[in-house]
């Protein structure tokens, strides 16, 4: 198998990472990357802190087109440092209604990749939340949206998960258990209960005889919110023995984040009986050993 260091899951200024995409570009270079893939948060049609603004959308792909062309061999910034790959992506909200990785919106960009993510749900119509927002905030919300009882979060954020899954139009799913982010020592629900691994478990099913590559995501870690990544391993393992595929992915919002807990990533990965991941190269997908990433 080949040796191929690669990342999918990177953001910069134009959404709510906090470099550049020149800054984020030279850091995966110097991490040892050979593939580099940028993946701001699609817009949406209200504003946010952290999403894409859509006036700006033409501006990141030039850029990224940019930094591809300098990246690539005898380009500029590979003369300097060794060329890199570096891949036009986005990360995609599933919303129904307002945002889906399949609905076309971005079609006309060309992108090498697509990421969907679930970080909103919406509990009986009180309106949408972002699951991974503040502690304080996902309280707010377990007592004011879901009357005290979280189980109702993440039952709704796994069965979004599923309906994600089914409606495809994406090549990497976002960071499985996210709605697991605020619960560290299980303070609102416990990970490793039955019902919550059904949950779980169903939305992996899902997965099963798809071209969907699930990523081990190192961004709770690498910004001091979870002691593991994403998935949980008993999640993974799952995922193992429906045969999916998986990549390892920084999700990346600053420079010290590129080519941080890799280890973390490649032993959660053995334990679930993984030897390899998968890496899009070439604008092809490809199997490479995980001690080779």
């Amino acid at each position: 198998m080949l040796d191929v260091r690669a990342n999918y899951h990177t953001h910069c200024d134009f959404c709510d990472g906090r470099a550049s995409a020149a800054a984020m570009a030279l850091a995966a270079r110097r991490a040892g990357y050979d593939v580099l893939g940028f993946s701001s948060h699609a817009p949406l049609s209200y504003p946010t802190s952290w999403a894409l603004p859509v006036e700006r959308l033409d501006e990141y792909a030039a850029e990224v087109r940019r930094l591809r062309a300098a990246w690539a061999p005898g380009g500029e910034a590979a003369r300097d440092h060794g060329p890199m790959e570096v891949l036009l992506g986005l990360e995609i909200d599933w919303w129904p209604g307002e945002r889906t990785p399949g609905d076309g919106a971005f079609d006309r960009l060309g992108l090498d990749f697509a990421i969907g993510s679930v970080h909103s749900v919406e509990i009986e119509g009180t309106g949408p939340f972002t699951v991974d927002g503040s502690r304080a905030e996902f309280e707010e919300a377990i007592r004011m949206r879901s009357r005290g009882n979280a189980s109702r979060i993440w039952q709704e954020y796994y069965a979004r998960l599923g309906a994600l899954i089914d409606a495809g139009g994406f090549d990497i799913l976002g960071h499985f258990d996210l709605v697991k982010k605020n619960n560290a020592d299980g303070a609102f629900f416990d990970e490793g209960g039955t019902d919550y691994l059904d949950a779980a478990f169903e939305a992996a099913g899902r997965l099963k005889g798809r071209s969907i590559v699930v990523e081990i995501n190192l961004g709770g870690m690498a910004r001091g919110k979870t002691r593991e990544p994403y998935p949980s391993l008993p999640i993974l393992r799952e995922l193992r023995r429906l045969d999916v595929p998986i990549t390892f992915c920084a999700d990346a919002h600053d420079v010290p984040h590129l080519g941080a807990h890799l280890d973390a990533a490649r032993e959660l990965a053995r334990q679930a009986g993984y030897r390899s991941v998968a890496v899009l190269s070439g604008g092809r997908w490809t199997e490479v050993g995980i001690e080779a990433t």
